[in-house]
């Protein structure tokens, strides 16, 4: 085996373990080279190694004098690589979503907003019942009184018939759902 090929063997090992301890910072092409033995064989970084096929790297590993039997040498390069390209992709942080209430409660608070809905809709409707409709008040008189029977309303049960403060973007959360793996 010639001795240029033991070389790029040692270089790509050396190389892997400077970046793997930060000494090295590569580039996002050399980083998406590392995504397979492949494409890590046909990486080439100035001043450091060339391109070699992987049938090459693979002997040199078995021949290497780096300490290591050939197969455990060629297990520790691939596990370099590996080990490598994970150091590119981000981690994901999943977030938990919130704690839902129990069911019991969850069923309390919504007979309480059907009950304040209730409450809401049976106030106007009343409210429109006692309007004289024979006229007894003008048209704008009565305009007067339905307007600010909205306005009260509104200020009544508005927060309680509406979670405003709830529909945010802030607030708002994409829940992973389903059932996993079928």
């Amino acid at each position: 085996m010639r001795t240029t090929t033991n070389k790029n063997f040692c270089s790509r090992h050396t190389w892997l373990t400077k970046v793997l301890s930060r000494q090295i910072s590569p580039s996002m092409e050399e980083f998406q080279a590392l995504s397979t033995m492949k494409s890590f064989c046909a990486l080439e970084v100035s001043d450091r190694f060339k391109r070699i096929s992987l049938n090459s790297l693979k002997q040199a590993a078995k021949s290497s004098m780096l300490g290591s039997s050939g197969l455990s040498m060629w297990s520790e390069m691939l596990d370099l690589r590996a080990k490598a390209f994970a150091l590119s992709t981000p981690t994901v942080i999943e977030a938990t979503a919130p704690n839902l209430p129990s069911l019991n409660e969850q069923a309390r608070i919504a007979l309480l907003e059907a009950h304040i809905a209730s409450l809401a809709y049976f106030d106007v409707l009343t409210f429109l019942e006692r309007i004289d409709p024979q006229g007894s008040h003008s048209a704008e008189e009565i305009r007067a009184t339905i307007a600010l029977k909205v306005k009260t309303s509104k200020a009544k049960y508005h927060s309680f018939l509406t979670s405003d403060q709830m529909i945010t973007s802030q607030n708002m959360k994409i829940i992973d759902g389903g059932k996993k793996n079928g």
